[in-house]
């Protein structure tokens, strides 16, 4: 099959939609776990159990990394608003698409371990801007845990 012009092995002309793809694979995940229950409940079946058990896995194998391309995706969408000048955002933007929702120290690491230096202060108020632009916000049931907006 040619290369397609997203350097996928799509069609040309296609586009490959990462949120699709991950989509389905949660459909999947979720119709293995619902055959799983129907094999359990059913001893004529409880043999192939372990075989559906590592298709199951195998679907996460995929699932996972699409969600953090979706992520790192997202993440350079976001940094393209912010432009050159203000690294500390750029680093709390990395870091949520990397590493998904963080607390405000775990982000003030996280941006200590690529410049060096940062304080808990500088990033809180990153934190305060960024949500005022609307680039994160408040991870729902989680204070001070903050996540990118999709």
């Amino acid at each position: 099959m040619a290369e397609g012009e997203d350097g996928t092995n799509a069609p040309v002309g296609r586009k490959v939609d990462i949120q699709e793809l991950g989509r389905k694979l949660d459909a999947i995940a979720k119709r293995l776990e619902t055959l799983e229950a129907l094999m359990i409940s059913n001893p004529d079946y409880a043999g192939l159990v372990p075989y559906l058990r590592m298709t199951q896995a195998s679907v996460s194998l995929y699932n996972e990394p699409l969600k953090l391309l979706s992520r790192l995706r997202l993440a350079e969408t976001r940094q393209k608003g912010l432009g050159t000048k203000d690294e500390i955002s750029r680093c709390i933007v990395q870091a949520l698409a990397l590493k998904g929702p963080l607390s405000t120290s775990a982000l003030a690491r996280e941006v200590r371990g690529v410049r060096g230096k940062s304080s808990r202060r500088i990033v809180r108020e990153r934190l305060l801007r960024l949500e005022g632009e609307g680039v994160i916000r408040q991870a729902k049931g989680k204070a001070g845990t903050y996540e990118l907006v999709e």
